[in-house]
């Protein structure tokens, strides 16, 4: 192999566009921001509840696991089925049931502290006194300037309303992360790789990530005993690991092990070293 080096030996950190919003998802939000503004009219015709459907509803009797659990109280509260405000199991118990009807609601909810697979019962006795039709304003530029300062128009606004959607930095257990940073490492590669380093059918960009890799690893003065290469070995059963490289010193490949083992290490040191965030 040949020797390699880098214009710069320092951690990676990628700034990344935010990726786009999905269109519906605005649209839901937008929907949430309208309601205040919106006019409930009282669905004339027979029928019960929907997915989407505004409600005057009275609760009674609430418990969680048999105890009184007074945040579920509501009283002639306006309710909309579907849109988060209550455990997903609680709304599907109002569905079909029809104006001036009680029911006996019982839904398992996971509460934010329960351990992992943890489940409570939600019970309470639920009026649903009348189903509502949501009128929202008509949302023109005079009324979003209005009421969303500082947009002025609708596209802003809908811009605006996309940008409260938060992205996290990358996870550095994101299967794309080590991807990313090795993209970033193979760019500082000053020397153009030596064609006797290609394996067989080795793409152009695989070959210099592994030449930047190798150039890493000089400058990390990485040494590896045998414990050590064993444990970098592509498997998480160290068992399985050590009969891995087993195989391959009957074979005569140790050498190989080792430098595998290696640019594996200067990876580890990559990957915990870098970051990924969004603009």
């Amino acid at each position: 192999m040949a020797t390699y080096t880098l214009s710069s030996y320092d951690p990676v950190e990628v700034k990344l566009p935010k990726p786009q919003v999905p269109p519906s998802l605005v649209d839901a939000q937008i929907e949430k921001l309208m309601e205040p503004f919106s006019e409930f009219h009282e669905v004339a015709e027979e029928r019960g509840v929907l997915p989407g459907d505004h409600l005057v509803v009275t609760t009674r009797d609430a418990a969680l696991d048999g105890n009184p659990a007074n945040n579920f109280v509501m009283q002639h509260s306006v309710y909309h089925v579907g849109a988060g405000e209550m455990p997903k199991a609680f709304d599907d118990e109002l569905i079909g049931v029809k104006p001036g009807q009680t029911k006996q609601v019982e839904a398992k909810i996971r509460m934010p502290l329960a351990q992992d697979g943890a489940a409570s019962v939600l019970t309470m006795e639920v009026d649903v006194e009348k189903i509502l039709r949501a009128q929202a304003p008509e949302l023109t530029d005079a009324f979003i300037a209005e009421h969303f300062a500082p947009a002025t128009n609708l596209e802003e606004f809908r811009q605006g309303v996309a940008a409260q959607f938060g992205l996290p930095d990358m996870a550095k257990d994101d299967p794309h992360f080590p991807d990313i940073v090795l993209s970033e490492l193979a760019k500082r590669l000053v020397e153009d790789p030596d064609p006797a380093d290609r394996m067989e059918g080795m793409p152009d960009d695989a070959l210099r990530i592994m030449c930047a890799t190798d150039a890493l690893a000089d400058h990390l003065d990485i040494q590896l005993d045998r414990e050590q290469v064993i444990a970098q070995m592509p498997d998480d059963d160290p068992a399985q690991r050590e009969q891995i490289y087993q195989q391959l010193v009957d074979q005569g490949k140790e050498d190989e092990a080792a430098v595998f083992a290696r640019r594996e290490a200067a990876l580890s040191w990559l990957v915990n070293n870098s970051s990924v965030s969004y603009e």
